[in-house]
């Protein structure tokens, strides 16, 4: 399985965040899975889901990777003057996406429990 640690983040010197820039190579897998296939689409919907602005040409970086890594294939649009590409993810690709996921839900039980804990009047 790859491993896909490596935080590819907008520039440095944002200060220290939440955000989900470690989460955007999972969420371009999740797009490519849910159907939506190309670069610029992709691009939009994770910018609509997390109300934030993707940097110029991050996307296609993090898809050249995704692919270098097996992850994903790219084929060009059949009869598109732009030579725009589309992608697919490959069998490595949706075990990753399956695998994240499942870490995700794991994650999601602990916060949970940390903000249970945390809106508890007495501590633990």
């Amino acid at each position: 399985m790859i491993e896909m640690r490596k935080r590819w983040r907008r520039g440095a010197g944002e200060g220290p965040s939440l955000g989900v820039s470690g989460l955007y190579p999972l969420l371009v897998l999740l797009m490519i899975h849910k159907g939506t296939f190309h670069g610029y689409e992709i691009k939009r919907r994770i910018e609509s889901l997390t109300g934030m602005p993707m940097p110029a040409g991050f996307i296609y970086v993090t898809l050249d990777r995704l692919e270098s890594y097996g992850l994903v294939v790219s084929s060009p649009l059949p009869g598109d003057p732009r030579r725009k590409k589309i992608y697919k993810l490959t069998p490595l690709g949706l075990q990753t996406l399956v695998s994240r996921i499942n870490e995700l839900r794991v994650l999601k039980s602990l916060i949970e429990r940390i903000l249970n804990l945390y809106e508890q009047p007495n501590g633990i």
